[in-house]
């Protein structure tokens, strides 16, 4: 599966555009986590920055997604402060007698820590080293150290109505290399999916621009 990596989930227009998603299922940059609202439970999965598990919180009811709704409306459709007033909830106790995030009625909080090893947060690229050159046959972990530090251009979507970013890629490669094909054409290098084009680009072996540059540091 493809997971499409989105900036942030902080406004109501966000929400809507994700859960209207074919599927409400998506890596957040900032703050780092995964969203997965597939049923009527919204599943958060809190990456660490010290190499311990995510910390998977889950909450809804099962009669319906609205609780899970209307908490979302009620922390001002901000998932940061979703996060961090389920950091502060005491698990020890009963959550709904919590008042931080308002909870009420059928929702349940629970939460757990999630040890599946193909979860990678959206900055798991950090530790990839750039290609000093272009290899004469693409392996996956070539093609991950190439998107990991940007060595491309002239990045173009080949299927109609997808627009995978380098980012998705690249953690797409991460996580099901073996269902990806890559193929050229010309300079360009074309991936497909089990058998379907999906982008294409020109591989660039340049030194990737120091990143404290780009943030504008130094």
């Amino acid at each position: 599966m493809i997971i499409r990596v989105l900036p942030e989930l902080e406004n109501r227009d966000q929400w809507l555009a994700f859960l209207r998603r074919e599927q409400p299922y998506c890596l957040i940059e900032q703050p780092e986590c995964l969203v997965d609202f597939q049923t009527s439970f919204l599943q958060l999965t809190l990456f660490n920055q010290d190499n311990r598990d995510p910390e998977r919180y889950t909450l809804g009811a099962r009669s319906s997604m609205q609780p899970a709704w209307d908490l979302i409306r009620g922390c001002n459709w901000s998932l940061r402060a979703i996060i961090k007033g389920l950091q502060q909830l005491d698990f020890n106790t009963n959550v709904r007698d919590n008042a931080l995030l308002g909870l009420h009625g059928d929702v349940s909080v629970r939460k757990r820590f999630a040890n599946e090893r193909n979860l990678l947060s959206p900055t798991a690229s950090g530790l990839l080293h750039p290609l000093d050159a272009l290899p004469e046959q693409w392996s996956g972990d070539a093609l991950c150290r190439l998107l990991a530090n940007e060595q491309w251009r002239d990045w173009q979507s080949e299927s109609e109505g997808e627009n995978l970013s380098p980012r998705a890629l690249l953690l797409a490669l991460q996580q099901s290399c073996e269902q990806w094909q890559v193929a050229r054409r010309g300079e360009r290098l074309i991936l497909r999916h089990a058998g379907t084009p999906m982008v294409s680009f020109i591989p660039d072996s340049s030194p990737p621009a120091p990143r404290l540059t780009d943030r504008g540091i130094i």
